[in-house]
């Protein structure tokens, strides 16, 4: 029996993990916000839309709701698909939710978090390789991002954050291992 490089799987999901991931994610899209809020309230305002603080709660939410997830399953079985479905789809969610209120943030609760943003990027762009010619064209570029532009950065890169996440509680709480399909 030759094996082919891509090996197909037969899978069961055995959980609803769409309304599952829905509602968890707007929960931990709500934590992070909490989290930044929190910072801001002790005069630690953030000063990129993505830092290791939203990334560690990220984490940690996605963590404990995949965990809850397989133990509210009947006999506690998930297998690894099903898991990583539902860690993408609560990151998602909970990068939409920070997204939006990110956008919250800085017209309401924060008017200098674009300006700290920018500052910060800027600080890096000229810290980084490349000619002087390259680094202030980028930074001419970055002088015309906007509030919705910083958000937007926030939710892109919390979603990329959540691949990760997911794929690590996907390996720690899965429970039961796919059966390779046998080709006919």
């Amino acid at each position: 029996m030759k094996m082919g490089f891509l090996r197909r799987y037969q899978s069961e999901i055995y959980g609803n993990y769409r309304v599952a991931y829905l509602r968890n994610g707007a929960i931990t899209g709500l934590v992070i916000a909490a989290v930044v809020f929190f910072c801001k309230i002790i005069y630690y305002p953030i000063y990129a839309p993505e830092n290791y603080v939203t990334d560690i709660t990220l984490l940690v939410a996605t963590l404990f709701f995949a965990y809850r997830y397989r133990r509210r399953l009947t006999d506690g079985k998930v297998f690894f698909k099903e898991l990583m479905l539902y860690g993408l789809g609560l990151g998602i969610v909970a990068a939409a939710v920070y997204g939006l209120f990110l956008l919250f943030y800085g017209s309401v609760l924060d008017d200098g978090f674009c300006d700290r943003c920018l500052n910060h990027f800027i600080n890096g762009e000229m810290n980084g390789s490349g000619t002087d010619e390259e680094k202030a064209a980028t930074v001419e570029v970055m002088r015309t991002y906007k509030l919705r532009t910083w958000a937007f950065i926030g939710f892109f890169r919390t979603s990329v954050m959540s691949i990760m996440t997911a794929f690590v509680a996907a390996l720690l709480f899965r429970t039961e291992k796919n059966v390779v399909k046998k080709k006919v």
